[in-house]
């Protein structure tokens, strides 16, 4: 096999004009060849495909352009089937790789041919441009031929962070774009039900926090879409899991999901997720703990005695 394998870096770019110049050099400047970089513009009205066009004079960058907005996983899909690399790498036309992100996940990629993808931490970046921590609170994935059922669980990989084999991607047929969210982690599953994942424990990510990307719909969402899309994988794959494991997907999806639902003021969906995450046995004491010390009547205690510290 070639050590130095194509990267074909796949951007999926809506209206992106404001963050893709940064997103793109961060890229470009990346200490690895040969790299190819196909940014796809999903139908933006915007300067999207001016900004790709003005990089490709000058770097391996090429611009494919659909005429109306798919959304992400379809543009994600374009791009998978217009790359040339044996490699692909995604990337969210508003973070930024940090120096050394490509050379470093390829030859990971590539010491070991049991690995199907590999990933690697990252870090939340606010609106003001501050660091607030590592994605996913530090948790970082399990890596091996048995991460699948802890990606079920819960998922620590962001799609900026992954690398993985094309062949693979073609073979799993790509994102699924009838999921609204957790698209990428339905892909990451059934790629590590393919082979093994491999995992830099290392920030070389940076994952811009917008405004506009705050929704007051995740906990509905994640009942919605996420849940279906797990339960779907854990009946598919009920004979290779234990009882034991069965027990601790569902209760770690509901707990979590409950704990949003809650603090978002659904109180009666949190806590119908929350009581079933503890009889999954998911952190009995601390469930119980963050509803009592997260009931409206305690908040609006803290919120009154931090007012008058202050």
């Amino acid at each position: 096999m070639d050590q130095t394998p194509l990267v074909s870096v796949v951007i999926p770019a809506w209206n992106a004009e404001r963050f893709l110049p940064a997103t793109l050099d961060s890229v470009v400047s990346q200490d690895y060849t040969p790299l190819e970089v196909v940014v796809v513009d999903d139908g933006s009205q915007d300067g999207t495909a001016a900004i790709v066009e003005r990089y490709g004079a000058s770097h391996p960058v090429r611009l494919v352009r659909l005429p109306a907005s798919g959304g992400a996983s379809h543009a994600r899909n374009v791009g998978i089937a217009a790359a040339r690399g044996e490699i692909v790498a995604f990337q969210d036309a508003d973070d930024e790789w940090l120096p050394g992100k490509l050379r470093k996940q390829v030859a990971l990629l590539t010491a070991d041919q049991r690995l199907v993808f590999v990933a690697c931490g990252c870090r939340l970046i606010s609106p003001t441009g501050q660091d607030i921590g590592p994605c996913y609170e530090g948790q970082i994935p399990l890596t091996g031929g048995r991460a699948w059922p802890a990606l079920m669980a819960r998922n620590t990989i962001h799609t900026s962070c992954v690398m993985a084999w094309r062949h693979a991607l073609l073979a799993e047929g790509g994102f699924n774009p009838t999921l609204r969210v957790a698209e990428d982690q339905d892909l990451w599953i059934r790629l590590a039900m393919r082979g093994h994942l491999g995992y830099l424990d290392e920030h070389l990510v940076h994952v811009h926090i917008r405004p506009d990307s705050l929704s007051s719909r995740g906990h509905l969402d994640q009942i919605d879409v996420a849940l279906p899309m797990i339960e779907r994988h854990l009946a598919a794959r009920r004979g290779e899991l234990s009882a034991a494991e069965r027990r601790w997907i569902i209760g770690e999806r509901h707990g979590r999901i409950g704990r949003e639902a809650y603090r978002r003021g659904a109180y009666r969906t949190g806590l119908g997720l929350i009581a079933s995450a503890i009889t999954h046995g998911d952190r009995p004491l601390g469930n119980l703990i963050y509803v009592a010390t997260t009931l409206p009547p305690v908040m609006w205690l803290r919120q009154r005695l931090a007012s008058a510290r202050s």
